[in-house]
């Protein structure tokens, strides 16, 4: 009998673990920017148990740097149009199971100074709202002053 109830114990402890392994995650192909401006992939992913009730993505940008277009296995519903500058904005309609996965292209100014690209993913599950922050994803750009 203590046996069984240990193996509910641990049962229970693990379902409650893997209930709360969720994360995201932003990436770059390209930690430094060309000084004569270009384009470059950010990869946005996001690692959740189950099938959520929604999941949306809000990804800040420098206010001179535009969306080229949206694409990868989990392309969400809703995205901003090409030429979308600041902020863009996602939501899924539809979430994909355990695990949603896309790309932005931006293209970025000539001579853009370093920034930082941050990311928040909205998680809905089971009624609970969870904001997940992934890592800042800084980028080398042309430094102030620097000929």
């Amino acid at each position: 009998m203590k046996t069984l109830r240990s193996l509910l114990v641990s049962a229970l402890f693990l379902s409650g673990a893997l209930a709360l392994a969720q994360n995201a995650a932003l990436v770059s192909d390209t930690a430094i920017l060309a000084q004569s401006g270009g384009t470059l992939v950010l990869r946005a992913t996001a690692d959740y148990p189950g099938v959520p009730g929604a999941l949306g993505w809000s990804i800040a940008l420098p206010s001179d740097w535009s969306l080229v277009l949206v694409n990868g296995p989990h392309v969400p519903a809703i995205a901003p149009e090409a030429g979308s500058s600041g902020t863009l904005e996602f939501a899924y309609t539809a979430v994909p199971q355990s695990r949603a996965e896309f790309s932005v292209v931006v293209r970025y100014p000539a001579n853009a100074p370093s920034v930082e690209a941050a990311a928040t993913a909205l998680l809905r599950s089971g009624g609970k709202l969870t904001t997940l922050t992934p890592a800042p994803v800084p980028m080398r750009g042309v430094e102030a002053g620097a000929k």
